[in-house]
This record gives C-alpha cells, sequence and structure tokens, in this order.
C-alpha cells in the first residue's frame, strides 16, 4: 500500500514542476500587451513593469541573464512588436547608452539579435531623465 501511494504521490508531483515555465509564459504575455509600445522604468523597489518585463524576458531567454550581467540594470527599457519580431531597447542613461534587442516571436529556438551601444541623443537622454526623476519623486511623496 505504502508502495503504490509513494508511486501516486511522484506521478502527481511531476506535473507540477513543469508548471513554471508555462506560468512564466502566462505572466510574460499580460505584462508583454501592458508593455507593447511603452517605456518603462526599471526599479526592483517597488518592482515597476519594467522591472517585471526584465524579469520574464530573462525567464523565457536565458542568455539574456547572461547578456545583463555585466551591464547592469538599464534605467529604462522600451518594448514593442510588430510583424512576428519583438524589440528590446535597454537605455542606460548615466552611461548615455542603448541596446536593441530582437528576436522572433514565432520561435525561442533562434538566438536574441543584440546591436549597440548606441549613443542616446540628447533628446531622449532629457526624456527618460525626466521621466525618471518624475517618478522617483512621486515615490518620495507621502500620500
Amino acid at each position: 500500500m505504502l508502495r503504490s501511494s509513494s508511486i501516486l504521490l511522484l506521478f502527481c508531483a511531476i506535473p507540477l514542476t513543469q508548471c513554471a515555465p508555462y506560468r512564466a509564459a502566462w505572466n510574460s504575455g499580460w505584462t508583454e500587451k501592458e508593455a507593447n509600445n511603452s517605456i518603462m522604468l526599471v526599479m526592483d523597489t517597488p518592482p515597476t513593469l519594467g522591472w517585471q518585463r526584465l524579469q520574464n524576458y530573462s525567464t523565457l531567454h536565458p542568455e539574456f541573464q547572461g547578456f545583463l550581467e555585466p551591464l547592469g540594470t538599464p534605467d529604462c527599457i522600451a518594448e514593442s512588436t510588430q510583424d512576428h519580431r519583438h524589440y528590446l531597447i535597454l537605455y542606460y542613461l548615466k552611461k548615455r547608452e542603448a541596446y536593441s534587442i530582437r528576436n522572433d516571436t514565432r520561435t525561442r529556438s533562434k538566438p536574441l539579435e543584440v546591436s549597440g551601444p548606441y549613443p542616446i541623443t540628447e533628446k531622449e537622454y532629457r526624456l527618460l531623465g525626466d521621466f525618471q526623476k518624475k517618478a522617483l519623486q512621486s515615490l518620495e511623496t507621502p500620500s
């Protein structure tokens, strides 16, 4: 009796370990819909949509995490999907540079395409800097 219940428990537990990638894909889907054609601030505390998008993207594309490690977390990201192509732009304001990441939404077997660093224009720098400053000020202001 003990042996058959152990086997049953094992067969029930195995599918649960497979849920994490599907949960990550589902989370990525709803946050991608919110993020499409948006510029997002990236902060881990409190976690912003930009932070969540980076976490989800890293889960779905493990090589992306390896790309981010030496660069660190970007200050802002922009995201867009067009014609089965997903674009993610990483903005590093202190370095005044950006990177573009592209992937095919139909398959994950193709590697990510990375371009950059590109210099951030003065206009982009002011726009993103003001965006970041206002967001940080709103967090400091007591409600």
